[in-house]
């Protein structure tokens, strides 16, 4: 148990003695006397660091505290109370990890910021290895608050224990890049990647794109997402295969340092829409930004790690709340339970920029092999959908009844697999391939563009990962040390994996999850059969995506069968 003078200070996420698997740590800490305004944290174990000041928010505070490898001895005070809370930092040895790329043009290599801030490629370095460091412990966190574990995935360290990011420059100027769509410059990347040095069969790319530009020479006053999108270059945010390209419009609301991220996410300063570029989901402030634009990293790295994308959460337009999932010491949502028995009723999504299909990487991404040997295809875009469906947060712990089919006898037994139903009838979320497109009207306008002046504690929040896109990343393969195998095998109606299975998701055309099966049961099932009757709700199309993994991270994807009678 965590150590108290007396019991008010209290951790709400972290036990005392819980091991991490990542360097930044989050403390949601609430209990803080009402007279105090702020509360000092020290790691009395690393003696490279003082200690920190953070400000209180109704009672509470979050911080992010770096961590040292082994135990880690974390001091709160706060006025009179203090606590201590035991935390191990275990680094990950997973052989597959993530590898960080910022990408300059021959003639730039700067990002877009305001005059007076340094908006170097050393600049950009530090943002970005502050920021993913960020989106690690997201994971994690967001993992073990659906019961799957503290499971992360992994970045390549210097000596020093910081995240690598490596700087290339592509081939063609900043005006050459400006011509190029999204999908161009993706595949530009890619090829440059691939042909270089970086080309790992181990890894995953995240890239950042320094060259987005902002442009606004007659300072319009642009009031919506695609007005602000018309008036940049340069910007791309498509995540598939081994890449994902993200712009740096917003880089400038990034937090340099460790100890600068709650503040920056905090920050309620007004964007100048005459001069930078408002990537903040409307809300039009600094912090609303970041948060936007760390966001929408976490949504395309994602893709690269095989989701699709999902009526609610990260996978939606969730991540659009990523600034209030790391500053509010209490986490609410829309999406309350219902019952016992079923998901909790929807609320009606936004459009998004990033709900747009995946692109198909069919390269390797894996050997240096000449430009002219490389085949890569860009998926036709496809009509909007309009999708619906409900999604529980991960404070609840769902339990559906059900049967899992028994393969030694060939009948059902009583063991309990868990179900989510995706879809509903009645509550419709329209996706749009648009970049950046304006906020659907059934929306609350003071979600929208009346709450940045709003304190962020009281906020809800829609940055959590959807029921069967956080089972994917679970039992991944870059999330996890396993052997690879067979890729799970579906024959007619039947899902065979020797390893057991842990989930089964479908999708529609566009990606969009709409119902899933999960076993969380030890041993897994080896065999299932697909209760189709299950599933209450299905889209229009012709086919339907069935998405397999097994225990051992091996994948099932891009099987498409006819949807059943």
């Amino acid at each position: 148990m965590i150590r108290q003078s007396h019991k008010m200070l209290e951790v709400t996420n972290l036990r005392d003695g819980e091991v991490l698997p990542h360097q930044l740590c989050l403390l949601r800490v609430t209990g803080a006397q009402k007279e105090s305004t702020c509360a000092a944290i020290h790691n009395q174990s690393d003696h490279t660091r003082n200690g920190t000041i953070w400000k209180i928010y109704n009672g509470g505070f979050n911080a992010l505290i770096p961590l040292v490898e082994g135990k880690n001895d974390l001091r709160i005070i706060c006025g009179t109370e203090e606590t201590t809370i035991h935390i191990i930092y275990k680094p990950l040895d997973i052989p597959r990890y993530i590898r960080l790329v910022y990408i300059t043009c021959m003639n730039e290599g700067k990002f877009q910021g305001p005059k007076d801030m340094d908006c170097s490629p050393n600049a950009a370095v530090r943002k970005i290895q502050t920021g993913v460091l960020t989106l690690q412990a997201f994971v994690a966190e967001t993992l073990a608050a659906e019961g799957l574990g503290r499971r992360t995935f992994r970045f390549e360290l210097d000596t020093n224990g910081n995240p690598i990011v490596h700087v290339i420059e592509l081939p063609v100027t900043l005006l050459e890049a400006h011509k190029f769509t999204e999908e161009r410059l993706w595949e530009t990347a890619a090829l440059h990647i691939l042909s270089s040095h970086l080309a790992d069969k181990n890894c995953k790319y995240v890239a950042f794109f320094g060259g987005t530009r902002f442009m606004n020479p007659d300072k319009l006053t642009l009031k919506t997402e695609t007005e602000i999108m018309a008036h940049t270059k340069g910007h791309v945010s498509l995540g598939g295969g081994g890449l994902a390209l993200v712009g740096t419009g917003a880089l400038y609301s990034w937090a340099p340092q460790v100890d600068e991220v709650i503040n920056a996410m905090r920050n309620t300063s007004s964007i100048d829409s005459t001069k930078l570029m408002d990537f903040s989901g409307g809300r039009g402030t600094w912090g609303a930004c970041y948060g936007t634009h760390l966001g929408s990293v976490m949504h395309e790295l994602a893709h690269t790690l095989d989701l699709g994308h999902t009526p609610h959460g990260i996978m939606a337009r969730g991540f659009e709340d990523l600034h209030i999932f790391f500053t509010t010491s209490k986490l609410t949502s829309d999406y309350l339970p219902q019952s016992p028995h079923h998901s909790s009723v929807m609320r009606q999504s936004m459009s998004s920029s990033l709900i747009k299909e995946s692109i198909t990487f069919t390269t390797d991404f894996v050997r240096k092999i000449p430009l002219d040997n490389i085949n890569i295809t860009i998926a036709p875009p496809k009509e909007p959908l309009a999708s619906s469906g409900v999604y529980s947060p991960p404070v609840f712990t769902r339990k559906y009844p059900g049967k899992l089919f028994n393969a030694n006898s060939g009948s059902a037994s009583p063991l309990t697999i868990e179900e989510t139903e995706l879809s509903s009838p009645t509550q419709k979320s329209t996706c749009t391939r648009s970049l950046l497109s304006a906020p659907s009207p059934n929306i609350s306008n003071s979600l929208l563009n009346n709450n940045r002046n709003q304190d962020i504690d009281s906020s809800k929040c829609r940055a959590f990962w959807a029921r069967s896109s956080a089972l994917l990343l679970a039992f991944h393969k870059w999330l996890n040390t396993v052997t690879d195998g067979e890729v799970p095998e579906l024959k007619g109606s039947v899902v065979c994996s020797t390893p057991g299975i842990r989930i089964i998701e479908l999708r529609d055309l566009h990606t969009m999850a709409f119902h899933h099966w999960e076993f969380v049961t030890r041993p897994p099932p080896p065999v299932f059969h697909l209760p189709w009757a299950q599933v209450p709700h299905w889209p229009s199309d012709t086919h339907i995506e069935v998405v397999v993994e097994d225990t051992q991270g091996n994948l099932l994807k891009g099987c498409f069968m006819p949807r059943p009678l």
